[in-house]
């Protein structure tokens, strides 16, 4: 894949122009909530406007020089293989040694002519000497001042330029969420004035982006409390943020990982003799029974669907199928209970607005035992995970935001162009599913 590093001038300033657009209107593009009819009549699983990815999976290429950036520094680039005229349908095919993108304007031209439509940001910032700076701390100390909101709005619209420039869409982002909200459980029943100040200008700087969707790569609270109590607090605090949020059209979203689909601990308490995973006698132990109910549905049962929607991590929901296999009922019985990811997410589509496609290599470990899957690019051939399958079980065909991500997609030093050649191979995996 030949690569690009100089900005075309006049399509720069198209995106500018739109970025004022978007400064004015606060709601994301319409289409990011409904079904992409075309694309799903023609048998594509991920319509190509849904075509996204977080850029957590290409995080060592913001912050590296790029090649514009080395240029004018005088400095060599980074070299690396972004693939040879095979790649990506044969993965060994990794192309001369050449310069590699470094920067957001040049990984945005690197997504888009991989086929990647909508980005999903995960941090905002970037090396320096690469065109457009890096992002400006927009609270110093905690406190958001008129100067520092007025540099961090000013670099959204330089991103928004970027994006546009290369026909690219922001679907979301893993960004700052208060701690404090309006409602009884928040200290004081309030919003701290910092907190309230913060999210604001964050707001604010997703609006000028034509952000949708703008939330965190946590759990709603921690996962490692599996008591029904604290999972109640948390839809109180995502209805009152929530609430905030969508006065600038914007849905505020929680994701997950495996435990957060892990069984509520939502009965008395009981007594159990049988060890949960190998089902081999144990001394008799207390503990509290559940209901079968999982963590997430919990949430999603005490907030309102017009106020609070989600990010399914579809590996992490495949290991939590492999993970939390058995609960205990309110009996203290020992009981098989086997967590279905597309079921899930079919009994309430509209909760479910993005996916992060994840793939993964089964590991063999026995159920219940570590994690069950390894990452691998989407598509990859050792996947182990039926996304075909999958997209056919959840409904509402065309209807999800997918981005692609891969924790380990970055190769280091010793290979600096892993995560663009992962990028490429999942982008075209994306595409190819079909049901």
């Amino acid at each position: 894949m030949g690569f690009n590093s100089n900005l075309n001038r006049r399509r720069f300033m198209v995106g500018a122009g739109a970025a004022v657009a978007a400064a004015l209107s606060p709601i994301g593009p319409a289409s990011v909530f409904t079904p992409a009819r075309a694309s799903a009549a023609n048998g594509r699983l991920i319509p190509a406007g849904k075509l996204g990815t977080i850029t957590y999976s290409q995080r060592d290429v913001p912050t590296r020089v790029g090649i514009a950036a080395s240029r004018a520094l005088g400095v060599a680039p980074t070299m690396g293989y972004l693939g040879g005229p095979d790649f990506p349908k044969d993965p060994t095919d990794l192309g001369p040694l050449v310069p590699l993108p470094g920067g957001w304007a040049e990984l945005f031209e690197f997504l888009a002519k991989c086929g990647f439509k909508q980005i999903e940001f995960a941090g905002y910032g970037q090396n320096a000497a690469n065109p457009g700076g890096d992002v400006p701390n927009p609270a110093p100390g905690g406190v958001t001042t008129p100067q520092s909101r007025a540099a961090y709005l000013a670099y959204a619209r330089t991103l928004r330029g970027f994006l546009d420039a290369y026909g690219l869409e922001t679907i979301g982002n893993h960004g700052f969420i208060p701690s404090t909200w309006y409602g009884p459980n928040s200290a004081g029943g309030t919003m701290a004035a910092q907190d309230y100040e913060r999210l604001q200008t964050e707001l604010e700087f997703a609006a000028i982006l034509g952000m949708p969707f703008m939330g965190t790569g946590n759990d709603p609270t921690s996962s490692g409390n599996r008591n029904i109590e604290p999972w109640t607090v948390a839809g109180e605090k995502w209805e009152a943020l929530n609430t905030i949020s969508q006065k600038s059209g914007i849905h505020l979203y929680t994701h997950n990982h495996s435990p957060a689909y892990n069984f509520l601990q939502d009965g008395p308490m009981v007594t159990v003799t049988q060890d949960r995973v190998t089902g081999k006698p144990i001394a008799p132990t207390q503990v509290r029974g559940e209901s079968g109910k999982r963590l997430m549905q919990h949430y999603l049962d005490v907030t309102d669907p017009a106020l609070c929607v989600i990010e399914m991590d579809v590996y992490w929901a495949h290991v939590a199928q492999h993970q939390w296999r058995w609960r205990y009922d309110w009996e203290g019985n020992r009981v098989e209970d086997v967590f279905d990811p597309a079921a899930q997410v079919a009994k309430q589509p509209q909760r479910y607005q993005l996916f992060h496609a994840k793939d993964g290599d089964a590991t063999g470990e026995a159920p219940g035992v570590g994690n069950g899957y390894n990452f691998i690019p989407f598509g990859d051939p050792r996947s182990d995970i039926d996304y075909t399958t999958f997209y056919r079980g959840v409904g509402a065909k065309g209807h999800y935001n997918a981005n692609y991500e891969q924790d380990n997609a970055p190769g280091g030093s010793s290979d600096p162009g892993q995560s663009l050649r992962f990028s490429r191979i999942s982008a075209a995996g994306m595409a190819a599913l079909r049901g």
